[in-house]
């Protein structure tokens, strides 16, 4: 079957990555940052901080509801006012000294560029956090290739929920058109599934353990470069 949309997620399909929140050392420079920048913390005091944030945004919706990290830094680091564009390079400082890999999976620039030449709609959905992802993307070469970039703390809500899928719908993009592309059998093909759209289904390292039913409608593939194949 031809799709004329071809719906990505992005970690675990496009990008191989790892990060890791919970290493001393990583807890020891965010603390020296915030203490050269004239906040009275240490590692322990801004870590505990840093999850209780995080703990009491949640709360406020359901398990489905994603988070805006940008409103934990900003709590974070209220006592130092930081700027708009202080914050966002915090972020992106947070996020580079938790990464310990970060790359794209092979045949990414192969498929992509493909099916835009083929006159394809290449969309991405994914759960992730806007102030890591777009400086990521584009660090990455592979920003300007999406048509649409739908993520979800922007939307407030997260895969596999219904209500983050119905972007798609709400932006012009028909379900039995699509197509989602990803790792999670349940966050991407049962998500994808509950609005009647087909998926093709790619186990990577860092697809989640176990193995969940996938749905009749999904293809499970071995390798990217067989979507163009």
């Amino acid at each position: 079957m031809q799709y004329q949309n071809y719906v990505f997620d992005l970690y675990g399909t496009l990008v191989t990555i790892h990060t890791d929140e919970t290493n001393n050392l990583f807890w020891e420079r965010i603390a020296l940052f915030l203490q050269l920048k004239g906040l009275d913390c240490d590692k322990q005091s801004i870590s505990s901080l840093y999850l209780h944030l995080c703990q009491e945004e949640q709360q406020k919706g359901s398990d489905l509801m994603e988070i805006d990290l940008m409103k934990v830094f900003a709590k974070l680091t209220e006592p130092l006012a930081l700027s708009e564009g202080e914050l966002s390079n915090f972020a992106i400082m947070f996020r580079t000294l938790s990464l310990t890999r970060l790359g794209l999976y092979p045949g990414v620039m192969e498929v992509l560029p493909e099916l835009k030449r083929r006159g394809r709609n290449v969309i991405l959905l994914t759960n992730a956090q806007k102030c890591f992802t777009v400086p990521e993307l584009k660090f990455l070469g592979i920003y300007d290739i999406f048509d649409r970039i739908f993520i979800s703390s922007e939307e407030g809500v997260k895969k596999p929920s219904p209500m983050f899928f119905s972007v798609l719908e709400r932006e012009g993009y028909i379900p039995t058109e699509s197509v989602m592309i990803g790792n999670d059998p349940v966050c991407d093909c049962q998500g994808a599934a509950y609005m009647g759209m087909d998926s093709f289904f790619i186990r990577t390292r860092e697809s989640p353990n176990g193995r969940a039913k996938l749905p009749k409608n999904c293809k499970q593939i071995k390798e990217l470069i067989q979507i163009i194949h």
